[in-house]
C-alpha cells in the first residue's frame, strides 16, 4: 500500500468589522471573524493544502487567488474541488492543531470534528487546540493558526 502525507498550515487575522466565525464548517458564535477573500475558515484551508501537498498539486492559492471571482467563497466549496483533486486515494488521518487565545472552542470542539468527518468522509480527525499563552507567537490574540497533517492511501 502507498501513503502520501501532507502537511498544511493557515492563519488569517481576524477583522475589525463584523464578520462570521467559521472554523472546520461551523459557525463559532463570536462577534468578529476572519480577514479573507473566502470565509477565512482557517482549519479547512489548513486541511486542503496538506491533501494537496500530498499529492503535490500545489496548493488552494493556486485555484482560489485572491481575486473578485472568489470573494466570500465557502470553505467548504473549496473542500470539495480539493477532493475531487484525489480521486482514486481515500484519507487514512487528518491530525489538526488550531491555535488561539480566543475565542474558546472547547464547548464546539465535537461539533467540528463531527463536521469534518463528513465534508472529508473519514472518522480518523484529531483536533487539538492548543493556546498562544498570551505570547506573540502568530500575532497575539489578532489572529488564529491552523496546522494539519493529512496521510492518504490507494482507495
Amino acid at each position: 500500500m502507498s501513503v502520501w502525507v501532507g502537511l498544511g498550515f493557515d492563519i488569517h487575522k481576524f477583522s475589525k468589522r463584523r464578520k462570521k466565525l467559521v472554523l472546520g464548517g461551523v459557525r463559532i458564535d463570536y462577534p468578529r471573524g476572519l480577514e479573507a477573500i473566502s470565509d477565512g475558515d482557517v482549519v479547512l484551508h489548513s486541511i486542503c493544502d496538506a491533501i494537496l501537498g500530498a499529492v503535490s498539486a500545489g496548493d488552494i492559492g493556486d485555484y482560489f487567488p485572491p481575486t473578485k471571482k472568489f470573494k466570500n467563497i465557502k470553505s467548504k466549496k473549496i473542500a470539495k474541488f480539493v477532493l475531487e483533486k484525489i480521486k482514486g486515494k481515500k484519507i487514512l488521518n487528518i491530525d489538526i492543531t488550531l491555535i488561539l487565545d480566543k475565542p474558546k472552542l472547547s464547548p464546539y470542539k465535537k461539533e467540528i470534528v463531527n463536521s469534518l468527518k463528513k465534508i472529508f468522509n473519514t472518522e480518523n480527525i484529531n483536533l487539538k487546540i492548543k493556546s498562544k499563552e498570551a505570547t506573540n507567537f502568530f500575532g497575539n490574540q489578532d489572529s488564529i493558526v491552523c496546522f494539519s497533517i493529512v496521510s492518504l492511501a490507494d482507495a
